[in-house]
């Protein structure tokens, strides 16, 4: 039953982040139409990542109490109605609202996958899992803005409808063709030690993983700062038109879901996990330390793509060894670690474009870079613990 329960779980991922997708790059000229200055576009955007923040941990917790198809179910039909709010608002409070809906919901839908795909396949094959489930949502960032470009041709608002139809009909698959993956419940939902789990966020800081959650955080805010920041570069010293940048990001897109395929299971099975993540941290900061320094559009795809590879190894890598050697419930650490994600999908999308206007169209590259980097030493001091679990 595994194959068959994993191909409904990376499908719901799959048309989830389709739907997210279709409407992402509208965001901005949508709320133009309310007269949304530039500061409040990007806090507009950041509500997603705040909401996703705070309620990821809660909806880990829920799924390990209730189940994982219950909570997701929960989640599409949100997702949904949130679709169809962002589409009918008539001012930027409704937007706000809308999009805040969205954050809420779609945090339970990657980390609940998470920890389905963890329920679902031995330790083995883990890795496999989770780079699959990785590729159906790099997937659906390839087809979704692609879609809604050709969408907004008939109007603006027309994605988002077509967006909650799609996370309705996800709905009723996941309802009708989804098993239950969690065989025991966790016997109580505790509540008062911290709705937001930042206190769990707090311990797991302080504990022997900590340097997978930081990394977590760090590949998160460099992937969302490049998605801002290669935008101003390519246009301003590159002169390229904004479809060339959007076939870039496809054509990133598609990468990453060939080498999450195809690649990460040989890669870790020839090296080790742990030297995988270690592997794809150092092509990672490469990739974005060189992009600054892309004098055509040839080599930007090039350091792009390089970029994009070390991302791919890193991150579904990253989450098999979070998944394997948790002590909680796979729900609530999967939804720490998709806090922590979540966090830095805040700060990257509000620091990319003022780092490029304050310091030069370097800094958002390097200072990422150096980041990722510093992040290695721990990394690599965790092998001792690791070998001992």
């Amino acid at each position: 039953m595994r194959k068959p329960r994993l191909f409904f779980i990376y499908l719901a991922i799959f048309v989830n982040i389709v739907g997210f997708g279709m409407v992402f790059p509208l965001l901005p000229f949508y709320a133009q139409h309310f007269n949304a200055s530039d500061t409040t576009i990007g806090l507009l955007a950041a509500s997603f990542a705040i909401a996703q923040f705070f309620l990821a941990p809660i909806w880990g917790r829920l799924s390990d109490r209730f189940g994982r198809k219950p909570i997701l179910a929960v989640a599409l039909i949100g997702l949904s109605l949130s679709f169809l709010m962002f589409g009918l608002s008539t001012s930027l409070f409704g937007l706000f609202a809308a999009r805040i809906l969205q954050g809420c919901f779609s945090s339970a839908s990657i980390a609940v996958a998470q920890a389905y795909v963890s329920d679902v396949t031995s330790k083995e094959d883990r890795i496999k899992g989770m780079g699959n489930l990785g590729a159906a949502l790099s997937a659906g960032f390839v087809f979704g803005p692609g879609m809604g470009g050709i969408l907004s041709g008939i109007s603006l608002s027309f994605p988002f409808f077509v967006a909650a139809a799609i996370a309705l009909v996800n709905f009723a698959g996941v309802l009708v063709f989804l098993p239950e993956s969690l065989t025991k419940k966790a016997e109580k939902l505790v509540i008062k030690e911290g709705f937001f789990n930042l206190k769990h966020m707090y311990l797991g800081l302080k504990g022997e993983m900590a340097p997978f959650f930081i990394l977590n955080f760090l590949w998160s805010f460099a992937i969302t700062n490049n998605e801002v920041a290669v935008p101003l570069f390519g246009s301003e010293k590159l002169d390229l038109h904004v479809n060339t940048i959007g076939y870039f990001f496809s054509i990133q897109g598609l990468l990453a879901v060939f080498v999450q395929i195809f690649l990460v299971y040989k890669i870790t099975r020839f090296f080790g996990e742990h030297k995988t993540v270690i592997i794809g941290i150092c092509i990672l900061a490469a990739g974005l330390f060189l992009i600054p320094f892309a004098k055509s559009q040839i080599f930007l795809l090039l350091f792009m793509a390089f970029m994009i590879a070390g991302s791919s190894m890193t991150k579904p890598t990253l989450a098999s060894l979070v998944s394997k050697h948790t002590k909680e419930g796979q729900g609530t650490t999967m939804g720490i670690f998709a806090s922590f994600e979540s966090l830095g999908r805040v700060f990257g999308p509000l620091l990319g474009g003022w780092l490029f206007s304050t310091f030069g169209f370097h800094s958002p590259f390097t200072i990422s870079a150096v980041l990722i980097l510093l992040t290695l030493v721990f990394v690599v001091q965790v092998k001792g613990f690791l070998r001992h679990k």
